[in-house]
């Protein structure tokens, strides 16, 4: 059995690719929203498109992958209210460049999205 490649931020923390590519499309999700999301909400659109249902989504991104955007400033998240949001305070790409400088986020990106027979993007 093969060992998954981890991307290796600055400060030698790796960062899976299963996490790089749900921070990426909670980031995505976040930066169409014009109010604060639930968990749940993000969720919904994360899960399949990491490969895995609603509940497992959600459940990593509360304990891991929201919390770690929000150490670093890239998004506001509250974990009492389950809510999270990105405001306009400064552009998109700072907030990244800032996500990949702390470690929480790498430079790799998950593939564009596609749409499938039935319309959903994917």
């Amino acid at each position: 059995m093969t060992t998954p490649v981890r991307e290796v931020g600055s400060s030698g923390t790796p960062v899976g690719s299963r996490e790089n590519d749900r921070r990426w499309y909670a980031l995505r999700y976040l930066r169409a929203c014009t109010y604060p999301a639930t968990v749940a909400e993000i969720a919904e659109y994360v899960g399949p498109r990491v490969g895995s249902g609603p509940e497992a989504a959600e459940r990593a991104l509360r304990r891991r992958d929201l919390p770690a955007l929000s150490r670093c400033e890239t998004i506001e998240f509250d974990p009492g209210s389950d809510l999270a949001c990105l405001d306009d305070r400064e552009p998109f790409a700072d907030r990244v460049r800032r996500a990949i400088a702390a470690d929480a986020l790498t430079h790799l990106k998950p593939p564009r999205l596609k749409r499938n027979d039935r319309g959903v993007f994917y």
